[in-house]
């Protein structure tokens, strides 16, 4: 949102006042009693207490509280002589447009021979189904044949492909969700959910098609999440990027049971027709069924801005040498129909997060370009709706890819305190799985494995973007044993925070957090981004991953 007159004087004054605030926290605090480049639990206490601020209305998108938290991040790196990335501002402004579902859409489900006098299945808005459009050109109402297709992935570098040659364009397609072989020693990745496994894959993959819609199958397991979650987040506004192709004139979720009935109109038992889909010659089966769906969504645009500057190195063997570090700064805004607080505040998600990235470039610009290579700091917005700011960045980056040796993102850092060990979400597609471990034993951590696989935290957060456009990606992660008298705190704190505060408005900032847990995250990042500056070879994905970086690179 871009502010005049009046409010761009208040958010002017607060601003200035706010980093008055923060510089006298922190910063001459650390030059008159450490060295000037350490980084200390005041300093990333006074951002989350700023940014968490109920003045930042939660952060929202096209709220002046978001505006508010990218100008004192722009003004932070300005502060400390980062310059902007790319060309003369820090903002990468660009355009979303918001889609309102209509809540009064219908689907329908007939009989391909004759859509007048054939019994017509209706399930039931948000409790059988959720159903969007994207395409602002979307007729009011909309047929199409419906085809079952598996799990409709193709995956070349597993010899996986569910179309077998079959044409969707124009049609309905049916998939399930989630990757087959989702079991311990599956053929994908087991239990841990793949790229392949999520929703997003599944609507590309029907737009590369140009498929007319598409309808997942929920099931809780396959999902991991229940139906309830589909339900609340499709009734709401959701954000898409205009310049990305749009074939589907709907997408949505079907539930297990509304799938199970629209299988039996066709004949089939689903049950029979999933063990179908888990075996590699499947193929696409024709259901005999039409689907019609009616809605009226309503559209609207939103100016959205990531926030970005860089250090430079001023060492030669640098000069095509990157790193991108990130969070996202966006969160839920406000929801006035809340009786009593009405901010989603965000503390943990992202502000805990923001703060690190902001240190970080703090610590940095004290090295005077001598770095161990040149370091990207990225804040980005509209993590909320589906990694949109950070897919922009990655698809508009101003320098080639293969310049950029990886993307260090933080999610919601440690708040609770210190672990014996730590893990990176992400690492195990590529070579900073190793790059990682070697950092994390210099410092004297255990590094385990990737905790979670299953609920595809890498697919949730920032990191999957640049993942996406070839570069290497990781989020960093505390470990599960804390230090010191009881080995069961954070973890506990943690999966308190993920039951009662998770996306709530109770999920503020509290004063007696023990930020020694994101101190660590940041050594951490720190000891991988030395490693980073020697590497001889670009990092690599691995050669069974999703993701690879692009032949011509």
């Amino acid at each position: 949102m871009i502010l005049s007159g009046k409010n761009q004087v208040t958010v002017k004054a607060i601003l200035s006042g706010l980093l008055a605030v923060t510089s006298l926290l922190f910063f001459n605090g650390c030059r008159r009693e450490r060295s000037a480049s350490e980084i200390t639990a005041e300093e990333l206490r006074a951002h989350i207490r700023i940014l968490s601020d109920d003045i930042y209305e939660g952060r929202g998108l096209g709220s002046r509280g978001i505006e508010l938290a990218a100008a004192y991040q722009e003004d932070f790196f300005k502060q400390f002589g980062l310059q902007p990335f790319p060309g003369e501002s820090y903002r990468q402004v660009f355009t979303l447009v918001g889609v309102q579902p209509d809540l009064k859409a219908t689907l329908e489900i007939v009989s391909s021979q004759g859509l007048q006098s054939a019994e017509v299945l209706r399930p039931v808005l948000l409790d059988d189904f959720v159903i969007k459009s994207e395409r602002q050109d979307c007729p009011p109402e909309v047929t199409g044949e419906l085809v079952y297709c598996g799990y409709l992935i193709q995956a070349p570098e597993r010899q996986w492909d569910d179309l077998k040659g079959y044409d969707v364009k124009g049609k309905v397609l049916l998939v399930e969700i989630n990757e087959p072989g989702n079991y311990p020693g599956g053929i994908f990745d087991g239990e841990d959910m793949n790229y392949y496994g999520r929703w997003v894959y599944k609507f590309e993959k029907a737009t590369e098609l140009g498929a007319a819609g598409v309808l997942i199958i929920h099931n809780d397991k396959g999902a991991t999440y229940g139906w309830s979650v589909v339900r609340n987040s499709w009734a709401r506004e959701s954000f898409f990027l205009p310049e990305k192709k749009r074939t589907l004139f709907f997408q949505g979720w079907v539930s297990g049971p509304t799938a199970d009935r629209i299988l039996a109109a066709a004949g089939l038992d689903r049950h029979k027709l999933l063990a179908e889909a888990e075996r590699p010659e499947f193929s696409p089966r024709p259901l005999g069924l039409s689907v019609r769906v009616r809605q009226k969504p309503i559209f609207r645009e939103v100016l959205a801005e990531n926030v970005v500057g860089w250090l430079k190195s001023n060492r030669p063997e640098a000069r095509n040498k990157y790193v991108i570090i990130s969070a996202h700064y966006d969160h839920l805004g406000k929801d006035p129909s809340l009786q009593g607080d009405q901010v989603y505040n965000g503390a943990v998600d992202n502000c805990s997060a923001t703060a690190c990235l902001l240190a970080l470039a703090r610590y940095y610009s004290q090295f005077k370009g001598d770095l161990p290579l040149n370091l990207v700091f990225a804040a980005v917005t509209a993590e909320e709706q589906n990694l949109l700011g950070s897919d922009y960045l990655a698809s508009n980056l101003p320098i080639p890819n293969s310049m950029i040796l990886a993307n260090i993102n933080f999610e919601m850092s440690n708040v609770w305190g210190e672990t014996e060990d730590v893990y990176a979400i992400g690492a195990r597609f590529s070579d900073l799985d190793d790059i990682c471990r070697q950092a994390a034993a210099k410092l004297g951590y255990r590094y385990i494995p990737e905790r979670g696989g299953n609920y595809g935290f890498f697919f949730r957060s920032d990191q999957l973007s640049f993942a996406r456009h070839g570069i290497p990606a990781v989020w960093l992660h505390e470990g599960i044993v804390a230090k010191g008298s009881d080995p069961d705190l954070v973890l506990r704190k943690s999966e308190e925070y993920q039951k009662f505060h998770y996306h709530q408005v109770t999920d503020e900032f509290q004063e007696d957090w023990d930020l020694g847990g994101s101190l660590q995250l940041l050594r951490w990042a720190r000891e991988i981004i030395e490693l980073l500056g020697r590497q001889e070879k670009l990092p690599q994905f691995r050669a069974d991953s999703a993701f690879q970086r692009p032949v011509s690179e």
